[in-house]
């Protein structure tokens, strides 16, 4: 069958640069999907995308749909036919319905006997006249956190549409959304391209935006503005920071994009250089550079959406604009710091943290009335004094001038401020650190005086959140409360703090005045979830997560060693085969009705069954002294050394004995070494087939 190319391009106002490239290769996936279920394969997809436009081109469609032949069924031929097996009206109405002679009709069997059918075949229809109805409905299924309307139609979309490219066959696909009519006509730059541009296919729109200043392809706008900021990075004496996601960022901003180098006077460089970074960043979107030393050099490095800047006008202006903005953060920094950070304690209960859940203040007493039980459970009561000092001072820079006006300073700015007044490093950096890590991939607090102070504050939120009924479901999650239970757990496992979940819920809880028992197992259920991602997120295979999660997991650091000696042995003849066994204990055990306990030796009297039992208390110390030591590949390799005895005990021993008390003490011997995995692992969990 004929193929040809699919292009569209969606033409709009500037899409912020966080949803762009997301929204493309939604786009895309919408598209073929919707031409996959109207009986139209694809082949190669090709997705650009810049501030103004969205392009997917789509490789291979056929020209027309593939024919659909069906089964229709009819009636019974019980009924269908009279005793001479002649058509009686039932036959003959199901024939006049689908349009065929009696002739065409057969007989099939189903399962529930034998019934009348014909093959009906629906033609294909042109696949050019499935995309006039199939692109427009695509588009609007692109989704978005925010939309709005603007033509008389009152479509939603981001940002509002200016124009549609939509060709197959190199013929434009003819529809009308948000008050525009698709064409063949596509836009350049805004300011350096043609407004008004004929294109023919994916290749003419890429070459003929391009001799319009515009780079579609993602990849040609991140090379020259990486070469671009070494290049200038370098003229000024230095090296660019390193910034991946500021480098996303301006690749989405830019259609044509070229790097302005431009400078500061040196007298911001007295400020703290994580203020003067962060101004340049968040505010201004510009890449600091550094000595070789890692020292901030009074330059910046700007992404404008130009070829150049040959006369300095753009430069001049983003300087202007930067002293601006330094000058308020040096007044901000001088401004604070006339009172000591600890004077804004009070201060705290005028700012809102949740309004069922009280102020700042009331969440730093909170955790302060948490700290004394976390640093005895996890063994740290020599940092309590330090904790408790960061404790009082850790959310009173919400107060301050400098993170009212650059809020990306928040906990940043508390602990520079800390560290001018001298306190002690374990203070200040702990206040410093308190909102790390901020990511599953990135670093946690540096101290355990910052990883506790880290956990609580945490932990407080989590707990609260759940305790008014603010529960993550689906998209919904407004206190990003996932991101803070797996912050909770990452600062566990980076600093090896090995303490009770169960302990931890309980803390919080009670220092809001609750304890509610159902509240404590939706917490519960909730850290499960949370370590299951991110056990998942660190490779582990998920039958092995399954394994050591039903063996229990209100130990997370524990929880953790048990799974990563687990997949360690995984793939160990020995194990696999125990493991296949193993199902078969648990199977036993689990469905026999029978309240198990320790077995009668006097009632073993078969050699296999013994032979268990005596290579059970042999091994049960070993596995118990391992677990005791954390030391989990000594206690799975034990428990794998039990593979023969298991094997032959099943191949001798008829467990099910007629007789209840040798049943019920066969039952009770398997129940034991049963408890004994699943003190590790339910390795009846894994599946032995797959990896077999």
């Amino acid at each position: 069958m004929e193929k040809s190319e699919l292009v569209v391009e969606l033409g709009v106002e500037e899409i912020p640069a966080s949803m762009i490239q997301g929204a493309a290769h939604q786009f895309a996936d919408i598209l073929i999907r919707a031409l996959g279920e109207q009986r139209l394969s694809s082949g190669e997809r090709t997705v650009w995308h810049t501030p103004r436009r969205i392009i997917v081109g789509i490789q291979d469609v056929p020209a027309r749909q593939e024919d659909l032949i069906e089964t229709v069924t009819g009636p019974p031929k019980s009924i269908a036919y009279d005793a001479s097996g002649a058509p009686a009206k039932p036959a003959i109405a199901f024939a006049q319905k689908n349009g065929v002679p009696i002739s065409k009709i057969k007989i099939i069997q189903t399962a529930k006997g034998e019934y009348l059918s014909i093959l009906r075949t629906q033609l294909g229809n042109r696949t050019h006249k499935i995309l006039e109805r199939l692109i427009p409905e695509s588009i609007g299924k692109i989704q978005f956190s925010k939309t709005m309307h603007w033509s008389s139609d009152h479509f939603r979309f981001i940002r509002p549409l200016r124009w549609i490219v939509a060709l197959f066959e190199g013929k434009v696909v003819r529809f009308q959304l948000a008050d525009i009519s698709s064409s063949c006509f596509t836009a350049g730059h805004r300011f350096l391209g043609k407004s008004r541009i004929r294109v023919s296919s994916l290749s003419s729109l890429k070459e003929q935006l391009r001799e319009n200043s515009v780079l579609v392809d993602e990849k040609d706008r991140l090379g020259l503005i990486q070469s671009g900021i070494i290049r200038e990075a370098a003229a000024a004496g230095g090296l660019p920071l390193d910034d991946p996601a500021l480098l996303q960022t301006v690749v989405n901003l830019n259609e044509v994009p070229s790097v302005v180098r431009g400078s500061f006077e040196k007298r911001f460089l007295n400020l703290p250089q994580e203020i003067l970074i962060t101004v340049m960043r968040e505010h201004q979107k510009y890449f600091s550079v550094l000595d070789d030393s890692g020292r901030l050099l009074p330059a910046f490095l700007a992404i404008v959406n130009l070829y150049a800047d040959p006369k300095g006008i753009i430069r001049t202006g983003h300087e202007r604009v930067l002293r601006a903005r330094l000058a308020d953060a040096a007044f901000f920094w001088d401004t604070d710091r006339k009172s000591k950070l600890g004077n804004r304690e009070e201060s705290l209960k005028s700012v809102l943290f949740q309004e069922k859940l009280g102020s700042y203040y009331d969440k730093t007493q909170r955790v302060l009335a948490m700290m004394p039980q976390a640093v005895q459970s996890l063994g740290f009561e020599y940092l309590l004094r330090d904790l408790e000092i960061a404790g009082h001072l850790f959310k009173c820079d919400l107060i301050t001038e400098m993170v009212k006006e650059f809020t990306d300073l928040q906990g940043i700015v508390g602990g520079l401020y800390v560290r001018a007044e001298g306190m002690d490093e374990n203070v200040w950096r702990a206040i410093y650190e308190q909102y790390c890590p901020k990511s599953a991939n990135s670093a946690s607090p540096s101290t355990k005086t910052g990883a506790l102070l880290a956990l609580l504050d945490r932990l407080d939120t989590v707990c609260g959140c759940f305790s008014i009924g603010l529960i993550p479901s689906g998209s919904g999650d407004p206190f990003a409360v996932r991101r803070q239970g797996n912050g909770i757990l990452k600062i566990i496992f980076d600093h090896r703090l090995s303490g009770s979940l169960h302990q931890m819920i309980q803390w919080s809880l009670a220092s809001y005045g609750k304890t509610s028992e159902q509240t404590a197992a939706a917490l519960t259920e909730f850290f499960e979830a949370r370590m299951r991602f991110l056990f998942e997120e660190m490779g582990f295979a998920y039958d092995c997560v399954n394994a050591v999660l039903a063996a229990g997991f209100d130990d997370p650091l524990d929880t953790l060693d048990r799974l990563r000696a687990l997949q360690e042995l995984r793939e160990e003849e020995d194990f696999l085969s125990l493991a296949s066994n193993f199902k078969r204990v648990v199977n036993i055990t689990s469905q026999s009705g029978i309240a198990a306990g320790t077995p009668d030796e006097a009632l073993l009297k078969e050699p296999a069954e013994l032979e268990l039992w005596r290579c059970y208390l042999q091994v049960q110390p070993a596995v118990e002294f391992a677990r005791r030591g954390h030391d989990y590949r000594t206690a799975l390799l034990s428990l794998a050394s039990m593979r023969g005895v298991v094997d032959e005990f099943f191949k001798q021993v008829m467990v099910m004995a007629e007789d209840p008390a040798i049943r019920t003490n066969r039952i009770s011997l398997l129940d034991c070494v049963s408890r004994l995995f699943k003190s590790v692992a339910d390795i009846s969990r894994m599946v032995i087939e797959k990896n077999a």
